[in-house]
C-alpha cells in the first residue's frame, strides 16, 4: 500500500488526470442510465418512422432544414423547443423521433422534453450526418 502512496506522491499530476476520467466515465455512465429517452440507429429510426409512424422533428436552424430533411420532418429549432411542449402533445402516444446535424442539439431536445413530461421520445445517434452516411435520402424544401 505504501508504494501507491509514494507512486501519488512522485506522479500527482498523473494521479489528479486519472481521477478526472474517472469521474467523466461515471458521470457519462450515469447520465446513460437514467436517460429517459432513447439513442436510435439510422435502422431503428426507419424501422419507427415505417412501423410505428413517427413524428420526425428536425432541431436544426432554418437554413439548414432548407438545405436537406429528412421527410415529412417538422422543424422545431432547439431554442423553440420549451415553448412546444403544447404542440407535441398533440402527438401523444406516436414516438416522436428528434435529429440535428450531429446528435447534440436533438439529445439537448430530448432532455427538455423528458424532463416537461413528455414520453415516448427518441434521438437519432450521429444526426442527419449518420443518415447520410448510411445512403438515406434527404430532401429539399
Amino acid at each position: 500500500m505504501d508504494i501507491y502512496f509514494e507512486f501519488i506522491g512522485n506522479h500527482s499530476l498523473l494521479f489528479i488526470a486519472l481521477l478526472i476520467i474517472v469521474i467523466f466515465l461515471l458521470q457519462s455512465l450515469f447520465s446513460d442510465l437514467t436517460r429517459k429517452y432513447k439513442l436510435v440507429t439510422v435502422a431503428e429510426a426507419i424501422d419507427l418512422i415505417n412501423r410505428e409512424e413517427a413524428v420526425i422533428i428536425d432541431t436544426r436552424n432554418q437554413a439548414e432544414f432548407d438545405v436537406g430533411h429528412i421527410t415529412d420532418a417538422i422543424l422545431i429549432p432547439l431554442p423553440e423547443i420549451k415553448e412546444s411542449d403544447e404542440k407535441l402533445k398533440k402527438y401523444e402516444g406516436k414516438p416522436l423521433l428528434f435529429y440535428c446535424k450531429t446528435g447534440a442539439r436533438s439529445d439537448e431536445a430530448c432532455k427538455i422534453l423528458s424532463k416537461l413530461g413528455i414520453n415516448n421520445i427518441y434521438a437519432l445517434n450521429g444526426g442527419v450526418q449518420s443518415w447520410q452516411d448510411a445512403d438515406m435520402p434527404l430532401v429539399k424544401k
